[in-house]
């Protein structure tokens, strides 16, 4: 059974964004991009899921945090992409491979610099953005 994963739901509006994939492409990953992925990209992480419990056990709606970390060569680009993001995931929802996405919402956004593998590169811009989803769980 493959797994449900609101990740891949949200990953697959992104990539169908004219706007997001002109940007960054196919470059959106979980976790972890290898080194020599070029710049720009897009990485997510789980950071948080909450279930919310009913006399008869969860109700299988839960509530899933994701951060999205957006990496680029300037400050200019990095706020572009995440602003192209925020256009298409707050107030997303939809379905892909039965896996249902009722709600998502822009909970904070931050930026900060990065030393991408501690090598000698100048310092990566990054926008972080975290989104909270509310996803049908079966």
């Amino acid at each position: 059974m493959p797994l449900k994963a609101p990740e891949a739901v949200l990953r697959a509006a992104l990539l169908a964004d004219a706007t997001v994939s002109s940007l960054v492409g196919t470059r959106i990953y979980p976790l972890i991009s290898t080194p020599e992925t070029p710049l720009p990209f897009v990485l997510w992480r789980r950071t948080a899921a909450r279930r919310e419990p009913t006399l008869s056990g969860p109700m299988g709606v839960p509530i899933l945090t994701v951060e999205y970390s957006v990496y680029a060569l300037t400050y200019e680009a990095a706020r572009t992409i995440a602003d192209a993001m925020r256009a298409v995931l707050d107030g997303y929802g939809g379905t892909v491979d039965n896996t249902i996405v009722r709600q998502t919402s822009l909970d904070d956004e931050s930026d900060e610099l990065a030393n991408l593998a501690g090598g000698p590169m100048p310092d990566t811009y990054v926008v972080r953005q975290s989104y909270e989803i509310l996803w049908q769980e079966t």
